[in-house]
């Protein structure tokens, strides 16, 4: 058998620094990015000593020894262009914010710092010391900076968790006809984790102008880079998407400086992957050397030292004459830049010794603020189906993709994204069933990369745009749980409310169909656990028009659970365009009765209103309420109270299994909220507590059944539970 060897995809590249590329920095920009590293370095200093002195609540991971890579990059780009960091980003932040309010050509030694460099300083320092003033409202801490106008787009504390977020900014830039690059930072560390490949393979196949910048300071935490990595060189991933990959020395600004400019300056190039080796002087967080802690050797730290970025530039600027009373001044003016900040925060106590200054920390009311759209009333008019004429008769399905092609109609930053959305002529089961072909750059079919696309979407969401995911079963979501939960659901909340994330994820429940337990999990009660996400369950053609329209007039994200056995059904709704809004915490009375109350969403509303429709029969009157929406901001306690006055005893009725239901939650909430209409236990019918099987017969017994609810209600209805 003969082998032949195969073309690579993408070349790689090492960029080299000439005595001529330092020669061709102007002295001004030479004096300013010295300055910055100066500013970074003496910032990072006083955070540790702050630190030491118990007024910083949580980790401090400075960037002491990598302040060339940040201050290179952000020389490169525009104040237009944005970065995305990861928890080691203070550098990142500070240059990116610095240069975003340098004056062209601005030379620190004739005009000094200005009282806008002070304030971008200042305001960091706050948020690192969580304060109300800080770029996040204190909320964010040293580790999750969000400062758009300056293009930081965010910094993210789960390793990698930004990266996809990053790649969608750059996508939604380029969506909105914006000339500006994202550089996405992350470490060695990061290189491995499955969401930085989802990303490079979402950027590469919609080309997203991103570079992916590898921080490479040679340690996670105290894991080494040959232990963790097993390139030899990490921008060699970049071959597997068919980017081209860079390396550079990152102790060099300049090299630093001219490798990305050399990459911005042609799109052809973009994305790509830049490797930047640089050097983590200390441990991981903290003021202790790395070697204290037996993982690296006082040797190896001492040499990296050697090639320390300030002292190396300093040197290489007096060759070229610059005189030491302008480095004596320069530093100077880092130094009291950073105590006057540090000045404006800290007061002295009775004792003497410096404490945060009371009046500026976050009101305690505050941390309630932007966790979600709390605007409900401003996306109305609301309308319920008996108040208004519906002649028309339609699927629920189509149902879908009217409302859907209808916001795309209406505003261009309405996207579509998910498997299979733009295939088979309308997706999987026809939910954008018409829609590729009249919006084919905005209904996107991605990869099987839930965490990627659903991190993307976020990015997105983040940079104005105004994305529709579907996952295609809710199982699939547990693939994206930390883009789902840890960053879609919080990102708004831990940026101190000043970020919005308009994102809408659809998604469906296909249990009794057969697809078995991994594809059949009824998302809402894990959903609800995180309380940034609204749930909207809708269970008429009508509900889901009016609450898919609620839900993309909010400001915050909204997951909307589908059942897959009403896509086929038919009821009526208004004649005219799918613009109709139903309110969102509105629970409503499906069915009226006088015994028992019957709380139930998605498929349970259909059996039990067939089970209250047995009980007649028997002379037991069920009142049957659709929640419709099932997150604890909006689960309507209110009508569920009203109905308990009337009835004294509650069922909740869903295809969950007991240990992943919403019921058992919602019983205990009226116990509390109606223990005096009570006058009987409540019942909860659920799934049984075992991972749904494919056959069909086990299946059904493990499932919830008309019979088993009519049961329950019976008992209840007697109270003989």
């Amino acid at each position: 058998m003969k082998l032949t060897p195969l073309p690579a995809p993408a070349p790689l590249y090492a960029f080299t620094r000439s005595e001529k590329d330092l020669a061709g920095q102007s002295r001004a920009d030479q004096l300013w990015i010295l300055q910055q590293m100066l500013l970074i370095r003496a910032f990072e200093e006083k955070l540790l000593a702050l630190k030491d002195r118990d007024l910083i609540h949580g980790p401090v991971h400075t960037s002491i020894g990598q302040e060339a890579v940040a201050v290179g990059v952000a020389m490169a780009l525009r104040r237009e262009d944005k970065i995305c960091g990861t928890h080691r980003a203070h550098h990142q932040y500070l240059a990116k914010a610095l240069c975003a309010v340098a004056p062209a050509g601005f030379d620190p030694l004739r005009a000094g710092l200005t009282d806008a460099m002070h304030a971008e300083v200042l305001t960091l320092l706050k948020e690192i010391l969580g304060l109300a003033e800080g770029c996040s409202g204190g909320r964010g801490g040293s580790m999750h900076l969000y400062h758009p106008a300056a293009g930081v787009a965010g910094t993210n504390a789960i390793v990698a968790g930004g990266v996809p977020h990053a790649t969608g900014v750059a996508w939604a830039d380029q969506m909105q006809g914006r000339d500006a690059i994202t550089v996405c930072f992350f470490g060695d560390g990061a290189v491995y984790q499955g969401v930085v490949h989802e990303s490079c393979n979402l950027a590469a196949l919609w080309r997203a102008p991103v570079i992916y910048a590898i921080e490479n300071n040679q340690y996670a935490v105290a894991t080494s880079r040959r232990e963790g990595c097993s390139a030899p060189r990490l921008c060699q991933i970049a071959a597997a998407y068919g980017m081209p990959g860079f390396k550079v020395d990152g102790m060099d600004p300049v090299a630093v400086r001219l490798a990305v400019s050399h990459v911005a300056r042609d799109r052809r190039r973009l994305p790509c992957v830049l490797e930047i080796d640089t050097y983590r002087h200390l441990h991981h967080a903290g003021a202790i050397a790395g070697s204290a802690y037996g993982y690296r050797t006082r040797a190896e730290e001492t040499e990296w030292q050697q090639r320390d970025p300030l002292a190396q530039f300093t040197e290489r600027l007096k060759l070229a004459g610059v005189e030491e009373r302008a480095f004596a001044a320069l530093k100077e003016q880092a130094e009291n830049c950073v105590e006057r900040a540090a000045a404006e925060c800290l007061d002295p106590d009775s004792g003497g010794v410096a404490v945060v200054r009371a009046e500026l920390q976050p009101r305690v009311e505050c941390a309630y603020d932007g966790l979600r759209d709390q605007n409900l009333a401003a996306i109305g008019p609301f309308v319920e189906a008996h108040e208004v004429p519906c002649p028309r008769e339609v699927r629920y399905s189509d149902a879908i993709a009217e409302v859907t092609g209808r916001w795309l109609e209406r505003d261009p930053t309405v996207v579509v994204m998910g498997e299979e959305v733009a295939n088979m002529g309308g997706g999987a089961y026809g939910a954008t069933k018409g829609l590729p072909a009249r919006f084919p750059e905005r209904v996107r079919n991605t990869p099987i990369t839930e965490a990627g696309f659903c991190g993307l979407a976020c990015g997105a969401a983040l940079n104005g745009m105004h994305p529709i995911v579907e996952l295609m079963f809710s199982s699939f979501g547990l693939v994206a749980a930390d883009q789902l939960f840890n960053q879609i659901g919080q990102l708004g909340h831990i940026y101190g409310g000043k970020a919005a994330v308009p994102l809408v994820c659809r998604t469906r429940v296909a249990a009794g169909l057969g697809y078995g337990a991994q594809h059949s999990m009824d998302p809402v009660a894990l959903f609800a656990l995180f309380p940034g996400w609204r749930i909207f369950v809708p269970t008429t053609p009508f509900d889901y028009i009016g609450l898919f329209n609620a839900a993309m007039k909010l400001k915050s994200p909204t997951l909307i659970v589908e059942h897959q056995r009403f896509y086929g059904q038919k009821e009526r709704v208004p004649d005219g365009p799918p613009d109709h809004v139903v309110e969102p915490g509105r629970a409503l009375v499906r069915r009226e009765g006088q015994d028992v109350t019957v709380a139930a969403y998605g498929w349970g509303v259909s059996l039990a209103l067939e089970a209250a429709g047995r009980l007649e029969a028997e002379h037991i009157s069920a009142e049957v309420i659709d929640l419709r929406t099932v997150d604890d901001a909006t689960t309507d306690y209110e009508t569920l109270g009203e109905s308990l006055r009337k009835t004294g005893v509650l069922v909740t009725v869903e295809e969950a299994q007991r240990c992943n239901g919403l019921g058992p939650k919602l019983v205990r909430e009226m116990e509390q909220r109606c223990f005096d209409d009570l006058d009987g236990p409540a019942l909860c019918v659920n799934a049984a507590d075992v991972p749904l099987p494919v056959s069909r017969f086990l299946e059904q017994a493990c499932l919830p059944t008309i019979a088993a609810v009519a049961d329950a209600l019976r008992r209840a209805a007697r109270r003989q539970v």
